[in-house]
């Protein structure tokens, strides 16, 4: 079988990257220290300006660094190192922020339609009875964490649309506006990898390795009410289950 070595620029990118990290880890650069800028990392390294800028925007992508836009490349205050715990009634604003990350959501698609027939099986929905699906892109610290598709029935959430222009918190939208209050019935967990509009969104390669966890919340009525598909950043993201 025939094999295609990858681009030598792919590799040198990654090589570049590994030694700035190590740098950085070592102590070498301090929190908040602005990086040597662009064309002192290309005469460094003797590479071109493209295969440099590559490999700076891999520590951003893993929060490593940040980039300011006409400034260069710093430290980041902390490597985001996600450690998510999945409780019964976990809320993600809540989990992020005990983690000292400041949390983000943004609705990245909103509709009302007939979910497929696994969805309508699992929040016990009568043939041809319609749900709220979000798309919703989840932060923290403004770096893009995971990918959220929500199903929620429509008959429970009258005027559902009109409380989402100023999206938050899921869960305290549903507080908030319809007393629900959820916790978890089961959650599955596998490994996927991301497809090219959640590897944009999520701004990875597509190599990257994503957690795809499935899971069905009730209300405290014992109503199936949110069904959800999530897809976390295998590089950021460490997942504990309590009980």
């Amino acid at each position: 079988m025939k094999r295609y070595a990858e681009p030598k620029e792919e590799i040198t990118r990654h090589v570049i990257a590994d030694i700035l990290q190590s740098e950085i880890d070592g102590g070498m650069y301090m929190v908040g220290e602005k990086l040597p800028s662009e064309a002192e990392l290309c005469r460094r390294f003797q590479e071109n300006r493209y295969t440099v800028r590559q490999a700076l925007d891999l520590l951003v992508t893993t929060g490593i660094i940040r980039a300011h836009q006409g400034k260069g490349h710093y430290v980041c205050e902390k490597p985001l190192d996600i450690s998510y715990t999945i409780t019964p009634g976990m809320r993600f604003s809540d989990v992020i922020s005990r983690l000292g990350c400041q949390p983000g959501a943004q609705v990245l698609k909103q509709d009302v339609l007939i979910p497929p027939p696994q969805v309508a099986h699992h929040l016990l929905l009568v043939e041809g009875e319609q749900a709220y699906r979000l798309e919703i892109l989840r932060l923290a610290d403004n770096v893009p964490l995971s990918i959220n598709v929500t199903w929620l029935p429509e008959r429970h959430f009258p005027d559902f649309f009109m409380h989402t222009s100023s999206f938050y918190s899921l869960y305290g939208l549903l507080d908030e506006h319809y007393g629900i209050r959820l916790q978890r019935i089961w959650s599955a967990f596998q490994a996927t990898f991301p497809n090219a509009q959640e590897a944009k969104f999520l701004n990875i390669p597509p190599n990257t390795n994503l957690l795809h966890i499935e899971s069905l919340m009730r209300d405290q009525h014992g109503r199936p009410i949110e069904f959800t598909s999530a897809k976390y950043r295998g590089d950021l993201c460490k997942v504990s289950i309590y009980c």
